[in-house]
């Protein structure tokens, strides 16, 4: 028997608004119901019977359905709130657009001698720890000694002592920031002049104009990643659209990337060109003007701090990661389904804490193909707490290391250590793993397997 159910009118008040659902069963086969055009005239107590009460019964099947559709209708709003909220794939009105590369975004250095040569300069407006008022310009040399400013009016200013930077690790070239101090009379331009010892004087671009960090209240974006150096052929287009599409799924809205002069496979450079055309995504060309062997880790301490303060001002949040890392929360039921990772750093990234360092969690790579974050779960056991990332604050940083936070501009700014069990950096390198975590595939599968192949088939990989 199936169970139907039935309307019974309550005797003590036979009112509409006090029908009774009852659960009956359906008659036996072969016991034929009463036809309705048949049906002879009954009292008022026969109306106990389920197949005497068509007014009731259509009354109720009318509330059911109306319930059901206000149902069905509430979750289709909720899913449209939900859809509205994460990034669109494909922006109609960037989709076709041309970039146009400004100065900003060709940056070379320019030689002050063999052993000295210059990026750009700085203009830092901001008040702290490491002097006021301050031209700062970034420099890779070998000895970084002797320099001097000429501002616009022609004040020559010997520069202090450069500042090294603290992940050098004692290689033949270094990268420093030299420090000038403004004069009273004299304003800082779009260009500075700039010479170590007997070299000729050469013109540098002053390239960001920093203000003070606590005037600071808006931004263009919320969350940046900073993606140094991307080499030859290591990473393909297909793991380039894995790596924008989990991390804008996270809240990420703007990428920038480094790539150096030399070829990157096609794929990846179609990808690029799309990502760069949605205008998520900001391309910087940069060429270290030594030989890699003689600075540390490929000079990706230039672009880490060439990012840092290109994003002064620009962005709220800014990470610092590669290609194959992913910051990946990890009590997502407390957060919001759009860009969750933006909702937690909200609550960390507060007051005084300029810096969080994100512990690493090692992900066993064994499938390389396509989706790595979705079909590589093991883990080792533990997290490693030395080789971190770290997400900052831009304005209240004044070096930014590869794996920590140097140092920041005001001495009452902290660099915390972050807890791993709120938010970990999921690294897929070959290193062995023993335990299964799925907390990628659970939370983000779905909608980062959508993504990625409407991007793939978009661009045509």
């Amino acid at each position: 028997m199936l169970p139907l159910f039935r309307l019974k009118l309550s005797k003590n008040q036979p009112e509409l608004n006090q029908l009774n659902i009852e659960s009956w069963q359906q008659p036996p086969l072969g016991e034929q119901r009463p036809s309705q055009g048949r049906r002879p005239l009954r009292s008022p107590n026969e109306y106990e019977s389920p197949r005497r009460q068509p007014p009731q019964m259509r009354f109720a099947v009318r509330v059911v359905a109306i319930s059901v559709a206000a149902f069905l209708a509430s979750c289709c709003v909720i899913q449209r709130f939900i859809s509205v909220q994460e990034p669109l794939l494909f922006p109609a009105e960037q989709v076709n657009k041309t970039v146009h590369h400004d100065n900003n975004h060709n940056v070379s250095f320019v030689t002050i001698n063999k052993s000295s040569y210059a990026l750009h300069a700085i203009r830092d407006g901001r008040s702290g720890n490491m002097g006021a008022h301050r031209v700062r310009v970034l420099v890779v040399a070998r000895g970084a000694v002797d320099y001097k400013c000429r501002f616009p009016d022609g004040t020559v200013v010997d520069a202090e002592k450069s500042y090294e930077m603290s992940e050098n690790h004692a290689m033949p070239f270094g990268v420093y920031f030299v420090n000038c101090e403004t004069p009273a009379n004299e304003t800082v331009g779009g260009s500075l002049e700039f010479t170590q010892k007997k070299s000729p004087w050469v013109t540098l671009p002053v390239r960001y104009d920093i203000p003070d960090e606590k005037t600071v209240k808006d931004w263009k974006h919320q969350l940046t990643i900073c993606l140094p150096f991307v080499f030859g052929d290591r990473y393909s287009g297909k793991s380039l659209v894995e790596f924008m599409e989990l991390n804008r799924i996270l809240g990420v809205e703007h990428v920038i990337i480094y790539l150096d002069e030399s070829d990157i496979p096609a794929n990846l450079s179609s990808v690029i060109s799309f990502y760069e055309n949605m205008n998520v995504l900001e391309v910087v060309r940069l060429r270290i003007p030594v030989a890699s062997k003689q600075i540390w880790y490929h000079g990706q301490l230039v672009a880490v701090t060439d990012c840092l303060y290109r994003s002064m001002g620009v962005s709220r949040f800014v990470a610092f990661h590669d290609l194959d890392e992913f910051l990946i929360p990890q009590k997502p039921e407390l957060l919001p389904q759009t860009a969750p990772l933006l909702a937690l750093l909200n609550t960390v990234l507060v007051n005084n804490v300029a810096s969080i360092r994100v512990p690493t969690q090692y992900m066993s790579l064994q499938d390389t193909g396509e989706l790595i974050t979705l079909k590589n779960t093991l883990q080792r056991s533990y997290t490693d707490k030395t080789l971190t990332k770290c997400v900052v604050r831009p304005e209240m940083i004044f070096e930014q290391g590869i794996h920590h936070t140097s140092r920041v501009i005001q001495d009452n700014y902290k660099a915390i250590a972050g807890d791993e069990d709120t938010l970990r950096l999921y690294h897929f390198k070959t290193r062995g793993g023993s335990k299964t975590d799925t907390r990628i595939v659970r939370d983000y599968g779905d909608r980062l397997t959508q993504r990625y192949r409407e991007v793939v088939a978009q661009i045509g990989l």
